[in-house]
């Protein structure tokens, strides 16, 4: 059994992915911030097929600067950190709208830092076919997290403000969003992403935008396969009970999921809960 605050899942290679459940300690410092030492990791492929219990106390700490909170804002964060700092920012979900060049950045220095990177535009098949972007090294951290089971990178453009731009054109054509319950359910049908890629540049008009883009030329589908023996026939979002463990037969992961026979858990949504988990068989 382990125990502390949750994190996102880890994960690494795509064939299959391998995963990792994910916990910090803090100090007896209420405020102290937790650093990657304070980790504590368990590998999570091994108990696909067995039963798992997550019990959740009900305490909450901020994922950013580790107070206590009652409740969690943007994914992890209190209040205070919620309206003060970049990376929990409108701009962070709705990248066309970043402001920087307004001079109105929370944090200049984040955002100089994040936001002006090189971003890679891709088309991916998670619940359907959907348009996405990412600055992430590797970039298929962030297919796996939105659960894709094939991505194709497609464009790389100078920043976060310009990724953001590409999308909303392409959104036009195409969702850029995923279905959750697709994602718990069901694995997508196959998508030609190539011949998708070429038929959307065929109306597309990216010059109108006045930004540097390049196209990525090879043309590299990366498949994903996840550890799931089968998917919950309920699609229900399951959620941290103090009063009731979450448990169950791990039927696999998906992106940030968890999958069960009653539902499936969105780890990401609860990240800064305390929480034990533990191994039933």
């Amino acid at each position: 059994m382990i125990t502390g605050y949750l994190r996102m899942l880890e994960h690494r290679e795509i064939s299959p992915v391998l995963y990792e459940f994910v916990v910090v300690k803090y100090s007896k410092l209420e405020k102290a911030q937790a650093s990657e030492e304070n980790q504590e990791k368990i590998s999570l492929n091994q108990f696909v097929g067995k039963t798992i219990q997550l019990t959740f106390s009900g305490e909450i700490r901020c994922i950013n600067c580790g107070a206590i909170t009652k409740k969690s804002f943007g994914g992890g964060a209190c209040y205070k950190c919620f309206i003060t700092k970049a990376e929990f920012d409108l701009c962070i979900l709705k990248p066309e709208n970043c402001h920087f060049h307004l001079g109105t950045c929370r944090e200049p220095e984040w955002g100089q830092k994040h936001c002006f990177k090189k971003h890679v535009v891709y088309l991916a098949n998670t619940s359907g076919l959907k348009v996405g972007i990412t600055k992430e090294n590797p970039f298929t951290k962030r297919w796996v997290d939105q659960g894709a089971v094939a991505a194709l990178p497609i464009l790389e453009v100078n920043s976060r403000l310009e990724a953001g731009l590409v999308e909303v054109e392409f959104a036009k054509y195409i969702s850029d969003k995923t279905s959750w319950q697709k994602i718990i359910s069901s694995t997508p049908v196959e998508i030609d992403l190539i011949e998708k890629s070429q038929e959307l540049f065929s109306y597309i008009n990216l010059d109108k935008l006045k930004i540097n883009y390049q196209k990525i030329n090879d043309k590299k589908i990366y498949n994903i396969q996840y550890p799931i023996l089968e998917y919950p026939t309920k699609k229900i979002s399951l959620k941290p009970d103090p009063q009731k463990p979450i448990e169950g037969k791990l039927l696999g992961i998906r992106g940030q999921y968890l999958l069960f026979p009653q539902g499936a858990l969105n780890v990401r949504t609860y990240e800064g809960y305390k929480v034990s988990f533990q191994v039933k068989d």
